[in-house]
């Protein structure tokens, strides 16, 4: 699998084994839309299987999706992910024997009256759980 190049991550990654044998990389919306957001979550569950790493946590940011789709956030961010997207980035994730929880955050009811975009996300969060087997 041809993935896109690893960017640095900053001093914070400098000289911390687990970070460095996990080979930690970042992408951007534009390698998740150019690469395949499941070609990318499934590299990055597999550069997290190495023996120094017990396992890894999977966060999730609400505002990470596009605001036509989740408005409930307080920093709503224009060009976000689409929920295919996110959803096609969690099932590599949560597939891995690695991955040890999940959490979501960032979601706001109080900008959220009818419960859409909560209904919304928790589908997403439950189509992720479910195709990952």
């Amino acid at each position: 699998m041809v993935v896109p190049p690893r960017y640095d991550l900053g001093d914070w990654q400098e000289g911390d084994g687990v970070f460095n044998a996990a080979a930690l990389a970042s992408y951007t919306l534009g390698d998740i839309r150019e690469w395949g957001a499941d070609a990318l979550a499934r590299a990055t569950a597999q550069s997290f299987a190495v023996p120094q790493l017990d396992g890894f946590w999977v966060h999730v940011d609400a505002d990470v999706l596009d605001p036509s789709v989740m408005p409930a956030v307080d920093s709503p961010d224009p060009d976000g992910l689409m929920p295919d997207e996110l959803v096609a980035l969690l099932r590599p994730l949560l597939a891995s024997a690695q991955c040890v929880g999940l959490n979501v955050t960032i979601y706001d009811p109080d900008l959220d009256p009818e419960g859409t975009a909560g209904a919304l996300l928790t589908d997403m969060v439950v189509s992720a759980f479910a195709e990952a087997g």
